[in-house]
């Protein structure tokens, strides 16, 4: 049965006082979330030896998301990944959001919900024992989109080592809703080494074509013969710098795959031959975002003194695919007014 702890996790520059909430199961392995941006901070899980190892890149205090880009662990919204042209048309009329991404609007815009502090509340639970819910209200015209918008995340993990986040959000207006969650993952272990060496398989059979400047096209390519096919497992440095254009575009792995099937399945797993640690992805969202660190940029000092470098973490974020409401092809991500969304994604912990 999980227990819920809280600390003090520092102060934000207007004065706002961050916590940190540690998750433990009843296995003796941990997770911690903290309210500025919700953000994992850290997971450490048991590997083939028995050792916990911590395999989420994160900052000692609230500063370190302050201060630093990179999304580490948190919280994104309203709107995940890009928005081409930082626009988009509802209902008639035409939303000019804010450019934070060349000319596009990328993961929430200046201030997205990663940079928020978020309410967090413990609930109970007969199964599991206890959950940590964050929350967080986004009010109309925030980063340019319409409509109040109330959050919230509920974050469970159970004695199988299954971190479980819960999604949920309530509109007034039609607006677009793409969350997601931006850990980067390293099974090694965090600030050992670059993830080159880990063991990825991905079920999908396409993926959504980017251009230059990583914004999908409404291109929906097959992954067969290509270097995007993880339909059998498949090490990650392997053909990452291979010469194809979709992978120069990125400068590597930064790409949507469409998730085969429907409802809450299986949407990746990897492996770490180092430490014998295995992660399952379960969603029932119908794309995930493969992006293999190629953008650290090696200045933000992580926990432990870890500076985190190009390839360092690798992030699987479940969503609704990019650039969705240019490509009329692609799942809507428009939440009508009053409709709930709930999704939900897992990260599966094990070892072999």
């Amino acid at each position: 049965m999980t227990k819920i702890t809280a600390a003090p996790f520092g102060v934000t520059k207007n004065g706002t006082e961050v916590s940190l909430y540690t998750l433990a199961n009843g296995k003796g392995a941990e997770v911690d979330i903290c309210t500025y941006g919700g953000a994992i901070v850290a997971i450490r899980v048991p590997g083939r030896d028995g050792k916990l190892v911590d395999v989420a890149l994160g900052y000692e205090d609230a500063s370190g998301y302050e201060n630093n880009g990179g999304f580490l662990g948190a919280l994104i919204g309203r709107v995940g990944n890009r928005i081409g042209g930082a626009k988009f048309d509802l209902n008639g009329k035409t939303y000019q959001l804010n450019v934070n991404d060349g000319v596009n609007h990328l993961h929430g815009g200046f201030k997205g919900f990663d940079k928020q502090v978020w309410n967090a509340r413990v609930e109970k639970d007969e199964a599991l024992g206890e959950k940590l819910v964050v929350s967080y209200f986004s009010a109309d015209g925030e980063e340019r989109y319409p409509g109040n918008l109330v959050v919230s995340v509920t974050y469970s993990f159970d004695d199988a080592n299954e971190l479980k986040l819960e999604y949920r959000a309530l509109g007034d207006q039609d607006t677009p809703v793409n969350l997601t969650n931006h850990c980067y993952f390293n099974l090694n272990g965090q600030g050992t080494s670059k993830i080159l060496d880990h063991e990825m398989t991905i079920f999908a059979d396409a993926y959504t074509e980017g251009d230059a400047g990583c914004l999908p096209t409404g291109v929906i390519a097959p992954v067969e013969g290509t270097p995007f096919d993880f339909k059998t497992a498949h090490v990650i440095g392997d053909r990452i710098d291979s010469d194809f254009e979709q992978l120069t575009f990125a400068g590597g792995y930064d790409h949507n795959f469409v998730i085969r099937g429907e409802g809450y399945r299986p949407a990746a797993k990897v492996k770490s031959g180092k430490t014998g640690i295995v992660m399952e992805v379960f969603t029932d969202m119908p794309g995930m975002q493969f992006y293999a660190g190629n953008m650290i940029s090696g200045d933000p000092v992580g926990k432990g003194g870890c500076v985190y470098k190009k390839r360092d973490g690798f992030c699987l974020e479940t969503q609704y695919y990019p650039n969705g409401m240019a490509c009329p092809n692609f799942p809507s991500p428009v939440l009508k007014a009053g409709e709930p969304y709930h999704f939900t994604t897992a990260y599966r912990f094990s070892a072999e």
